[in-house]
């Protein structure tokens, strides 16, 4: 007795296809194009908060992750003229969030923080609307390391110690 045999070809399946090719090549816009504009919202709404004084942590370090993926990002080679808005941005967010440990985690900023910061926010959303999905992952995940290995990186309650100390 012999069993029925398979059948040597498989049907044919045809694989997906992508129907815009040169969308490969585009920024965030197209099919992320959502998700960017929540991010870019809720960066905003955070920055909104924390200009006119009622900001809490949870904004202050979404600011942070903001523009210390956009200094990652100019270390990659994206958006490079950016370099010194984003440095200057992360000093001033460095000295608010100092001033917070201080005052009780009230966030308040000072005319220059406010411009230095606001101006770090439009280079980043510049670059994000500039750049693949993968790139922005590829930067976040550069951020996170960093942080976890504290290479290149800024402890704020380290800072104030520093400063005590001397």
């Amino acid at each position: 007795m012999s069993r029925s045999k398979k059948p040597r070809n498989k049907k044919y399946v045809p694989k997906g296809s992508c129907s815009n090719v040169l969308g490969i090549f585009a920024g965030m816009g197209g099919q992320h194009a959502d998700h960017l504009r929540r991010i870019q919202t809720l960066n905003h709404l955070a920055m909104a908060d924390l200009a006119q004084g009622r900001g809490t942590r949870e904004q202050w370090n979404r600011i942070v992750g903001a523009i210390n993926i956009a200094n990652v990002m100019c270390d990659q080679g994206i958006g490079d003229e950016f370099r010194a808005a984003t440095i200057a941005a992360r000093d001033a967010l460095l000295a608010l969030g100092k001033r917070a440990v201080r005052n009780d985690d009230r966030f308040v900023c000072t005319g220059e923080e406010l411009t230095a910061i606001n101006y770090g926010l439009d280079c980043h959303d510049a670059q994000l609307e500039n750049v693949r999905a993968i790139d922005v992952d590829r930067a976040a995940e550069e951020v996170e390391r960093r942080v976890r290995h504290r290479i290149n990186s800024t402890s704020v309650m380290r800072e104030i110690r520093r400063e005590a100390a001397c």
